[in-house]
């Protein structure tokens, strides 16, 4: 049955039309899209260093994902109405609608100090989603790009 699931999901992020561009005409869009970047970001990193056995960075990144679910989620839920008229897509059906590649490909030399320093930079208040939600939207609003913190 989820392979069924998974299959029509995936045909219809295939068939329809995607927007690949960057929503600057709806501000909601817009903050999404940038949202999704930097969890979809942790994500690969997170499972790149579970492949490698850094279990640490893994489980920091889980914890992370679990603390700003609501915020994530509330992204993967207005992209997929945007992109597809669709509350409830995959997140990878997101991601590939955005254009963000599928995996991380760092070689081992990367990984590592990326990994060792997951944890802390997850801790940094620009991995807060929903700090950093109203720091977009009210760049936005002053036509500014969204600056890091």
């Amino acid at each position: 049955m989820r392979r069924a699931v998974l299959g029509a999901t995936l045909l219809m992020a295939l068939a329809l039309p995607v927007r690949a561009e960057y929503a600057f005409d709806k501000p909601e869009v817009l903050a999404a899209q940038l949202l999704w970047g930097v969890a979809h970001g942790a994500r690969l990193l997170g499972l790149a260093c579970a492949k490698n056995g850094q279990y640490a960075a893994t489980q920091a990144w889980i914890n992370w994902q679990e603390r700003e679910a609501t915020q994530i989620d509330a992204a993967r839920r207005l992209l997929g109405n945007y992109y597809f008229g669709d509350a409830e897509p995959l997140p990878a059906v997101v991601s590939a609608a955005i254009g963000l590649k599928p995996a991380l490909d760092l070689p081992p030399e990367a990984l590592e100090p990326a990994c060792a320093t997951l944890a802390e930079a997850l801790a940094q208040p620009r991995y807060d989603m929903n700090r950093r939600h109203a720091d977009i939207l009210e760049a936005i609003q002053r036509g500014l790009e969204p600056k890091p913190r």
